[in-house]
């Protein structure tokens, strides 16, 4: 093994960058800090979309006519296609988790001030893409619960002011959900947006890399803030033991509950409710307040006032001061969007 990894290095020079890479010095306040291994479970799970989808994508038609077929054959009779398919399924579940709460992490310990303010937006970009990747996932497998979730997604973007419309043809790729919606939906979650996480996951990294850990905020991390070990093996373990956890979850759900898989999409069905996945009931809820001509507000204003708010954060909230006890508004704010958000899920529950 040595012989051939020394023939290797003499052709690449890969030792140089993979011991730079793996000797990073990580704070010791950072290494025992549970919270901080958020981004890498994040990262974890992202990995096992990418290889369980990849399985998925050996078996699966993008048809309307084999679509649903496909996803059944996988479920119940490619050998272990069911937890292959359930590791997929609620891993999108895990990911949409692990990335909201690296955000509430980041963002209470303000690791998004001054030099990190493009980590802090490659972050949001992340976190939006994650919620279109599952959106995205609703309707491959080309049943009622994903036809008719992604009919109303549509018809939400179709309701913007001015583009909506174009918006809405955009993503059905014409007048109705059909082959062209299927084959544009399975484009982008299976190649584009893909793509598009990985490279921001790399400039992610590479900006923590850069940058290096945020200061410390409180007194006992303050004193260990001097101090380092190595990435590897530390770091690694830690968060390799944690993804073997988040795994373990994952598997456990995929015996027990399975990955749901409704009737064959049926557009000439007019008693099927439509509901989207626990992660966008909340906006589900929210549309409820906004009805006729103030729907806009909900469509459009809100979205794009938090969007643009966590953006433009680092540029507003430029003192020295990390520690959320002493920033009430901030905090303030954090809390208030939190909590909202959860009793809107609760209430559409």
């Amino acid at each position: 093994m040595n012989r051939i990894a020394r023939w290797i290095d003499e052709r690449t020079g890969l030792s140089g960058p993979v011991r730079g890479f793996f000797n990073y010095p990580v704070p010791k306040y950072v290494h025992k800090n549970l919270l901080y291994t958020l981004g890498g479970l994040t990262a974890i799970t992202f990995l096992l979309q990418v290889v369980t989808g990849i399985l998925l994508v050996f078996y699966y038609d993008p048809s309307t006519e084999g679509a649903y077929n496909s996803v059944d054959y996988i479920t119940y009779q490619v050998p272990l296609g069911w937890l292959v398919r359930g590791v997929h399924h609620y891993g999108s579940s895990a990911m949409v988790i692990l990335a909201a709460l690296h955000m509430l992490r980041t963002y209470f310990f303000s690791t998004y001030k001054k030099p990190r303010e493009i980590n802090w937006m490659t972050g949001v970009l992340l976190l939006f893409l994650v919620l279109v990747f599952s959106f995205t996932g609703y309707l491959l497998p080309w049943d009622q619960k994903g036809y008719w979730a992604t009919k109303v997604g549509s018809e939400i973007a179709g309701s913007v002011p001015w583009i909506g419309p174009t918006l809405m043809q955009l993503m059905r790729g014409g007048a109705d959900l059909g082959q062209a919606t299927l084959s544009r939906f399975y484009a982008t979650h299976a190649m584009l947006l893909p793509a598009l996480v990985g490279i921001l996951i790399v400039a992610h990294i590479f900006q923590l890399r850069f940058h290096g850990m945020a200061p410390a905020i409180t007194e006992s991390a303050k004193r260990n803030s001097k101090k380092f070990v190595p990435f590897f093996p530390h770091w690694v373990v830690t968060d390799a033991v944690f993804g073997l956890g988040i795994l373990a979850v994952l598997v456990y759900f995929s015996w027990s509950q399975g990955a749901p898989l409704d009737f064959p999409a049926d557009p000439t069905s007019s008693n099927f409710v439509p509901r989207p996945e626990w992660y966008f009931l909340f906006y589900f809820q929210a549309l409820k307040y906004f009805p006729g001509a103030l729907e806009p507000v909900a469509t459009v204003a809100i979205p794009l006032f938090i969007f643009g708010t966590m953006i433009a954060l680092p540029f507003v909230d430029r003192g020295e001061e990390r520690r959320p006890w002493k920033k009430p508004i901030t905090t303030g704010v954090a809390i208030a969007y939190t909590v909202i958000i959860l009793w809107l899920t609760v209430i559409a529950w």
